[in-house]
């Protein structure tokens, strides 16, 4: 006799048989499918690809329904049934028929709850049922954006990179605190009329200028132990002591668009900076004697504090919008991007020049 046609892929002890289609075609799943439905598989592998996805979310989620439960639904179940059995409760309609939009091999668990999540949400749901195919890199992309900006006219005009859809999230955030919180849905309106990808992120950039101009607001008032420099004097003492490049900032300081403070955290002591743009105060700096970095137990301490007054982190909104324009413009791009990779990256320090 000669080898059979189906070769089965033994998997490791306490494992259930799978062939190796079904390895490639479930991913991640592939174990639990094997069990429900086991080698050679036919009784899933012939199912529709919609019910093939319904059975990953449910296998991996069981929702209280044994295995034997979870194929006789999958196999037999009508779609209104079993997407409700999805959701866990009253499912949006045309559940189904978007799960069979998702290909054919199967996704990672965390894909799908976004993909169920964003589902569920008016205006993206609307979006996601008229997408010919759905991705589950685009879904990333899509939930990176706040739910305000889940928009078809927003979403058809999203570049493929994440770090611009991020910086559009971003500036989202920042135009309300500019703007006011009351202005989100007119905000996401008007993008959502952008006619391309440049369109739309010229608006985003738009949406950061600041409303009046010659506008100096108050310092924020900081806890004990954070000592203001308020003089030419401190500033000076200051710079030296810490060796610093403070004093080339004294126009800055003496106009209102900058604040210096040192601060004791624990054995350490810090120089902070902020600086004021058309989104409010933000850190711009936080180092320790002669520009060594401050620790992170101390910097999220000092960052903690600031948050509370009000302060926020990251880059300046004159910076990102130059970016945003690069990020969408063949001529000017690609944007130049920093570091994202850890939460001090993502703090932007150092950038005390606007």
């Amino acid at each position: 006799m000669g080898m059979p046609m189906t070769l089965l892929h033994t998997r490791p002890k306490g494992h259930a048989v799978q062939t190796p289609l079904l390895g490639f075609l479930a991913g991640p799943h592939a174990d639990a499918i094997a069990e429900a439905w086991p080698a050679p598989h036919s009784g899933f592998l012939t199912l529709p690809t919609a019910r093939r996805h319904a059975a990953a979310i449910l296998l991996g989620n069981a929702a209280g329904l044994r295995g034997t439960e979870i194929v006789r639904v999958v196999e037999r179940g009508r779609d209104r049934d079993l997407a409700r059995l999805l959701v866990q409760g009253e499912a949006p309609g045309g559940l189904m028929k978007a799960l069979g939009r998702l290909g054919e091999v199967l996704w990672e668990a965390g894909d799908y709850a976004r993909f169920l999540g964003l589902f569920a949400e008016a205006d993206a749901g609307r979006v996601l049922r008229h997408m010919t195919v759905i991705a589950a890199d685009r879904l990333v992309l899509i939930g990176a954006l706040p739910e305000a900006l889940r928009r078809a006219g927003i979403i058809a005009h999203l570049p493929t990179r994440a770090a611009a859809v991020e910086d559009l999230a971003v500036a989202f955030r920042l135009a309300l605190r500019i703007h006011g919180a009351s202005e989100a849905s007119a905000i996401a309106q008007r993008w959502n009329r952008a006619s391309n990808a440049l369109a739309l992120f010229d608006m985003a950039a738009e949406a950061l200028q600041p409303v009046r101009f010659g506008q100096v607001l108050p310092v924020p008032r900081l806890p004990e132990g954070f000592t203001p420099v308020s003089d030419r004097k401190a500033l000076v003492g200051v710079a030296l002591e810490f060796r610093n490049c403070l004093r080339d900032f004294t126009g800055d300081l003496a106009a209102g668009r900058m604040a210096v403070f040192t601060v004791r955290e624990g054995s350490e002591m810090a120089a902070v900076a902020l600086r004021q743009d058309p989104a409010g105060w933000r850190l711009a700096e936080a180092k320790g004697r002669q520009n060594e970095d401050v620790s992170e137990d101390a910097l999220r301490r000092i960052v903690s504090v600031l948050e509370r007054a009000g302060v926020r982190t990251g880059e300046s909104t004159w910076v990102l919008a130059r970016r945003l324009h690069e990020h969408a413009c063949d001529d000017c791009g690609p944007a130049h991007m920093g570091s994202r990779e850890t939460w001090r990256d993502r703090l932007a320090l150092g950038s005390l020049w606007d």
